[in-house]
């Protein structure tokens, strides 16, 4: 337990060190945010791993709607897990990490459930268009 919460720690403070946020709205409405940070070879994968150990921790009552551990778009390797915090929620959350080389950035996004698998193709539309994803 104390070895993941110090990975939780350094990831935190990893993804705080690089400060870089970026807000961009999608079409549809949609905010995404996304930060750079300093890349390692572990990601994204343990973003993913990270992930699945805290949300049940967090929101004991969540729903998962989608997960991918390790995927490739183009030069972009991800992960992304989407979830509702509760299961009477009416919003999901999108969630992730994508690394080319030495680029690293994380994402997320919160939208209406009604919305969510339109939004999930406009948010993996999204990171392609990454700069080290071009």
């Amino acid at each position: 337990m104390k070895l993941k919460l110090i990975l939780v720690l350094l990831l935190v403070l990893q993804c705080a060190n690089a400060g870089e946020l970026a807000r961009t709205t999608l079409d549809g409405g949609i905010t995404l945010n996304v930060s750079k940070f300093i890349s390692n070879r572990s990601l994204p994968h343990a973003f993913y791993d990270q992930a699945m150990s805290s949300i049940p921790l967090l929101y004991p009552d969540y729903m998962i709607y989608a997960k991918r551990r390790q995927g490739k778009l183009g030069k972009l390797d991800y992960s992304l897990i989407c979830y509702k915090q509760t299961r009477k929620s009416a919003q999901v959350t999108i969630s992730g990490a994508a690394v080319s080389g030495t680029d690293a950035w994380s994402f997320e996004t919160t939208v209406p459930e009604s919305s969510f698998g339109d939004a999930l193709l406009r948010v993996i539309e999204a990171i392609t268009k990454l700069p080290a994803g071009n």
